[in-house]
């Protein structure tokens, strides 16, 4: 390659000017809405749309083709009927346009003949200089340099890079990741991954200063090797959380259907996870868990956990969550557990580990942060689990404060949909409402607690952070 990989990919992540292929002022066409993607993030630079029938669209100057432009043109999104593609190459490659993102499908995810038409896509563009993401993909998100792939994704730039085969679900994760809290600093849609691949953008992102975890969504990688060697030295810096998906028949046939991509059986997979520190969850509720559960600045010292609850039968499932995935319940000290009765009422609850603080704690918004700092300060305690059914804002905000002085994981089980429901509950509960949820959960997760929606993901998200913390010591 004529230009070092991470400095080339980072330069199409930062266009300053871009085009899209597939546009019409007088019909509701996909390319209108990937245009429009650049406009409601707020993109800085120019904006290209191409229509040889139009001379306007949606606001913008059209122009006939790529090459009839004045300017220089960074970046390209196509969205047209395959057969239109080879063409729009060629006039990237002669405009000397970076990167062309693909969406347009009907390739190597098809049959062999879709196969080849790839192949000649890759070896023309590559001959010009000209870099591929896709076919079959959404593209980039960026919002440090307002770049987007669908309207609506969130503005604020986070830490978290999510790196996907899969175009459909990298929309869905920006959504339901984004309600939940979680920013993004990348989001990189690869779908057939004909040039640039999930290896490529895996190198970039260990090297990119924007980002601090990377999210894999993973259907097979070609260059298996590659990838075991990025994943390997990557993990050491960074936490790479992997949703890897095609370990069974169905899914492997799924995933050639999909993408094209050769999956590899799940023991597999199993070794390489085992290799190189890689973090594995099973769905996108799990990942969304996992995701707030390291953006943790604190990693356990080891797997004594407290359980503390105000309702009283979610406690006792927690702490066999916790116990089942392979956390201890650990005894409090005798000075902590006094400290507790000082403050927990004196029917209808426990000072001793799992803590029960009643339904009063629901009306008291000092309950819960003063037992947290008496139990986060044990010496035998390494992480705590809290079951808080409805987060009112008062108590997330001392909780966060009394962060501060415990500095240890703290992983909150509660339902969000409380937020939702807040009218009826905000008088008794002080419910957070659906305008400050979002900021409040990034706050929480930004000082190491983290938020889930069943025990059993808790207890799993911090048995994986464990683990991580004990890869990196076996790695030093």
């Amino acid at each position: 390659m004529p230009k070092d990989l991470v400095s080339e990919i980072d330069e199409i992540f930062r266009p300053r000017s871009v085009a899209v292929v597939g546009v019409s002022d007088k019909v509701n066409r996909l390319g209108n809405l990937l245009l429009y993607s650049f406009v409601d993030i707020g993109f800085e630079g120019m904006i290209y749309p191409i229509n040889p029938k139009e001379e306007t669209v949606m606001g913008f100057k059209s122009y006939p083709s790529i090459r009839d432009i004045e300017d220089p043109v960074d970046l390209v999104v196509v969205s047209v009927h395959p057969k239109h593609v080879p063409e729009i190459v060629d006039e990237c490659v002669a405009k000397r346009v970076k990167a062309i993102v693909i969406f347009s499908a009907g390739y190597r995810e098809k049959d062999e003949k879709g196969r080849r038409k790839e192949m000649e896509l890759v070896e023309k563009a590559r001959a010009g200089g000209v870099r591929i993401i896709g076919p079959n993909c959404m593209g980039l998100y960026c919002p440090s340099s307002k770049i987007s792939f669908f309207p609506g994704m969130p503005k604020e730039m986070g830490e978290v890079a999510f790196l996907s085969q899969s175009g459909s679900l990298t929309n869905i994760m920006g959504f339901f990741a984004g309600l939940r809290g979680v920013r993004f600093s990348k989001m990189i849609s690869v779908g057939n991954a004909s040039d640039l691949d999930v290896n490529d953008f895996l190198e970039y992102l260990g090297s990119d200063p924007e980002t601090k975890l990377i999210i894999c969504y993973i259907e097979g990688v070609e260059d298996g090797r590659r990838f075991l060697k990025l994943a390997r030295e990557i993990s050491k810096r960074k936490p790479i959380i992997v949703w890897k998906v095609g370990e069974t028949e169905g899914g492997d046939r799924a995933g050639r259907s999909h993408t094209g991509s050769l999956s590899g059986s799940r023991e597999i997979w199993d070794a390489v996870i085992k290799q190189t520190g890689l973090i594995r969850v099973e769905n996108h509720i799990e990942l969304v868990g996992f995701i707030t559960a390291f953006q943790n600045p604190y990693l356990p010292g080891g797997n004594r956990v407290v359980v503390m609850s105000g309702p009283g039968g979610p406690a006792v499932s927690t702490a066999d969550a916790c116990e089942k995935a392979g956390l201890k319940l650990v005894k409090l000290s005798e000075e902590t557990e006094k400290k507790l009765a000082e403050i927990i009422p004196e029917f209808g609850t426990s000072a001793s580990n799992p803590v029960d603080l009643s339904l009063s704690s629901s009306f008291d918004v000092e309950m819960y942060p003063r037992a947290t700092e008496i139990c986060g300060l044990d010496e035998n305690v390494d992480m705590l689990v809290e079951v808080i059914p409805a987060m009112n804002r008062e108590v997330i905000e001392r909780l966060i404060e009394v962060q501060k002085n415990v500095r240890k994981p703290i992983a909150v089980i509660t339902s969000l949909e409380f937020a939702i429901a807040r009218s009826s509950l905000s008088k008794f509960f002080g419910v957070i409402s659906p305008e400050e949820l979002t900021q409040i959960l990034m706050k929480m997760y930004q000082s190491g607690i983290s938020v889930h929606s069943s025990e059993q993901e808790a207890a799993k998200a911090l048995v994986a952070l464990l683990n991580y913390k004990k890869y990196l010591e076996k790695a030093e």
